[in-house]
């Protein structure tokens, strides 16, 4: 029986401490160069997130002004532009775009001044200041990912330019 035994382990293989530093050492390299990019389609699906709430928000308003026969309106104040109101049957709702797990906003409304869109019962837009919407990250870095959400002021037609 020990003879047997012997043979058995004997044939046992197994890989050195320097085998398995260096297959340590390949996956740290990879990690490494891989990581910047996880985390880049992180950033990018927030804005992505934040630019389609905010999207489905502003048709929202707009399907609500049509089918009502009411105006409903859309507000974003620079002083806070992580944050938005909407105004839908009379009734005014303030929303946050999406953010972090600890509750900090990520992503923002890019806004020199207050944006306010109002829409109309005949299925027009009014738009002040006049211009485009882009929702874009906090960090302000020109590398971030942005969409621009256009809002054609006659058909009030919300689209996302890019």
């Amino acid at each position: 029986m020990p003879g047997r035994l012997r043979s058995v382990w004997s044939d046992e293989r197994g890989f050195s401490l320097a085998e398995l530093m260096l297959v340590i050492l390949i996956m740290v390299i990879v990690f490494g160069i891989a990581s910047p990019t996880f985390f880049g389609a992180i950033e990018s699906r927030r804005v992505d997130s934040a630019t389609n709430q905010v999207v489905a928000d502003l048709r929202l308003a707009q399907s609500q002004a049509t089918n009502r026969l009411i105006d409903s309106s859309f507000e974003v104040l620079s002083a806070n532009p992580s944050t938005y109101t909407i105004e839908v049957d009379g009734n005014t709702e303030t929303r946050t775009l999406p953010g972090d797990d600890q509750g900090t906003p990520k992503t923002k409304i890019v806004a020199a001044t207050d944006i306010t869109i109002t829409f109309h019962s005949d299925g027009s837009a009014e738009i002040d200041p006049a211009g485009n919407i882009t929702v874009t990250t906090t960090d302000d870095d020109p590398d971030d990912p942005a969409h621009t959400i256009q809002i054609n002021p006659i058909t009030s037609r919300v689209r996302i330019v890019n």
